[in-house]
């Protein structure tokens, strides 16, 4: 006879694995790959899902399938080994709310190890076993970051929730948030809450990096700046900036070279510089990004 439980949780499997596939695909061919911090949030995605699977899955699939004594100890184990892989996520996701809004990360990038480490250490002094103290530390712990993000994302000066993304944007953040909040409720007692919170954990959290990296247009994620804004945002040095200046007037290397009064080589060396500085491939790309930076300064 077959065992409806266990194909409604290959079922699950086989959905969370699409979710991952799906997420991941859309941020490595993300059509705006020079948004700033996105990377942050392909290594976030990345992270969160390898914890995933590592520890919410490997402890479903190791208690329905595994037919050894102390299961569910085993089980608890090698999910709490997982966590460290859920702290760094959290990590990049608040390095890449700080990127996107021009804020400083020193202080931020140190908030979930914090807290998770605060709070395992709370719940085994409240006398709670090592598994209630860790699930309980990553529940927190997700949820106290994923607020920090929303509210950084609202304050921020880039102001990039003006445009209207909070319609999504925040509801997807916030319901990531109570997702991970619900293990400390009743809910956990539930006999299908597991399933239900690796379902959901997957959808909020992919749903949230696909939506801002597919549908956020360029113009959002680069808020206006003019040309000396442009030049400090990426670390252009003087000499450089005097480069910028001349190819966006649009002369040859070796015109650029006879004015500054340098080589052709160092005026080479220059530019290879600058399109690394600013993520672009040619002095034509480099064209646009200066020329739309400016015409976006202008229209505010």
């Amino acid at each position: 006879m077959i065992n409806t439980t266990y194909i409604f949780i290959c079922l699950c499997f086989a959905l969370c694995l699409s979710l991952t596939a799906g997420g991941i695909l859309v941020l490595f061919r993300a059509p705006h790959s020079s948004k700033s911090g996105l990377r942050f949030l392909k290594y976030f995605l990345v992270m969160l899902h390898v914890f995933g699977y590592y520890s919410l899955w490997s402890r479903i699939l190791i208690k329905q399938f595994a037919d050894t004594p102390n299961v569910e100890a085993i089980a608890s184990i090698v999910a709490m080994l997982g966590i460290p892989f859920f702290v760094v996520s959290l990590m990049m996701l608040l390095v890449w709310a700080a990127a996107v809004q021009e804020m400083s990360v020193k202080v931020l990038v140190l908030l979930p190890p914090v807290i998770c480490i605060g709070d395992v250490l709370l719940f085994l002094q409240m006398g709670e076993s090592s598994e209630v103290a860790a699930r309980s530390a990553y529940s927190l712990t997700g949820f106290l970051s994923l607020a920090v993000v929303a509210g950084i994302l609202v304050i921020g000066k880039a102001r990039i929730l003006d445009k209207g993304l909070e319609k999504l944007l925040l509801p997807l953040i916030a319901s990531a948030g109570v997702i991970h909040l619900s293990y400390l409720t009743p809910l956990a007692q539930n006999a299908y809450y597991e399933i239900a919170f690796v379902l959901m954990f997957f959808l909020s959290n992919t749903a949230f990096a696909v939506f801002y990296t597919y549908l956020t247009p360029e113009e959002v994620e680069q808020p206006a700046v003019s040309l000396e804004d442009f030049l400090q945002r990426h670390g252009i040095s003087k000499r450089e900036a005097d480069i910028v200046r001349e190819i966006y007037a649009g002369k040859t290397n070796q015109e650029i070279a006879n004015s500054l009064f340098i080589s052709l080589q160092t005026v080479k060396d220059h530019s290879s510089r600058i399109y690394q500085k600013t993520f672009v491939k040619n002095r034509a790309q480099l064209t646009t990004l200066v020329r739309e930076s400016m015409v976006r300064a202008s229209q505010k």
